[in-house]
């Protein structure tokens, strides 16, 4: 779990010096630039716009006037990117930042991140220097908006990045949905089972041993051949964990989760101590501060 939490902080410290010499957005010039993408790039490599096969993820243009933005993250559909460039699913990222590079643009590869940079002119103007745009291909584009979605901090959504948000969820469906599955004569745990949040997958179902050579081991590895999708299905979540026929936009703060675990909608309520406290855990190995009321 630690490594999706490690990713997840990658992702939202949104850095913006991946590409040389770009300059931060103010909010109005990620609104503008947007828009010059959708008319400039997205034809060049298959894409309609925002709210079709792509939006915009993550805080860029959801800060106060004032503030700026290191980087905007725009999901965008692999599917239609592949079919575009003429290329396999597997090979649709590299081909994207070929064709980027073949227009013009400076780019960076993120393998991990399945994500390409690329340097865009800010205001659709080079004159204003370039900002960093990080296109991330997903095979889901409701649930990269449900898992990298961001606070709007102009209407006052939330005191907490998504971070929050995410790590509480990511604490929730671990502890809920535990389950060991071998124990040693001794009754320690040799294996379980669990559900794990991907970011870039959904919510699947791990085992993972304790199992080493010489005994147990502290780490447990994960046995990828048991890996299973349960669902990349935003309402699919909400159902797996809360009754009352709550929806995904529900769960989209801190606030809410939180408000929602301690509710009688809950359907684990015995789970709440064991969740909080990993929750802190997953704070602190992030080191994020406590929220207010923990």
């Amino acid at each position: 779990m630690k490594n999706y939490i490690k990713l997840f902080e990658e992702f939202i410290a949104e850095s913006g010096n991946s590409i040389d010499d770009a300059k931060p957005f103010t909010q109005a010039q990620v609104v503008s630039t947007v828009k010059w993408i959708e008319s400039n790039v997205f034809p060049q490599i298959g894409l309609v716009g925002i709210g079709d096969d792509c939006a915009v993820i993550g805080s860029a243009g959801k800060k106060a006037p004032d503030a700026t933005s290191g980087d905007i993250d725009i999901a965008v559909s692999a599917d239609k990117i592949a079919g575009a460039l003429g290329t396999s699913m597997d090979n649709a990222l590299f081909e994207l930042d070929k064709k980027l590079k073949s227009l013009g643009y400076s780019t960076k590869l993120v393998v991990g991140f399945n994500q390409v940079s690329f340097g865009a002119p800010i205001d659709g103007d080079y004159k204003n220097g370039v900002g960093q745009v990080d296109l991330m291909l997903t095979h889901d584009l409701e649930w990269s908006k449900f898992i990298y979605h961001s606070p709007d901090f102009r209407i006052a959504e939330s005191m907490y990045k998504g971070a929050y948000r995410n790590l509480l969820l990511m604490a929730t469906i671990g502890k809920c949905f535990y389950e060991i599955t071998k124990e040693t004569d001794k009754g320690e745990t040799a294996e379980y089972k669990a559900y794990v949040v991907r970011l870039n997958q959904g919510i699947i179902e791990v085992r993972k041993s304790f199992e080493g050579k010489k005994g147990l081991v502290k780490t447990a590895k994960l046995l990828k051949e048991y890996d299973n999708l349960i669902t990349k299905a935003p309402q699919d979540v909400v159902s797996l964990l809360f009754n009352g026929g709550h929806k995904p936009s529900d769960l989209s703060t801190y606030e809410k989760l939180y408000s929602l675990i301690e509710s009688g909608d809950f359907k684990f309520p015995e789970k709440v101590k064991e969740i909080l406290k990993d929750f802190k855990v997953k704070l602190e190995d992030a080191k994020l501060p406590l929220p207010s009321g923990l």
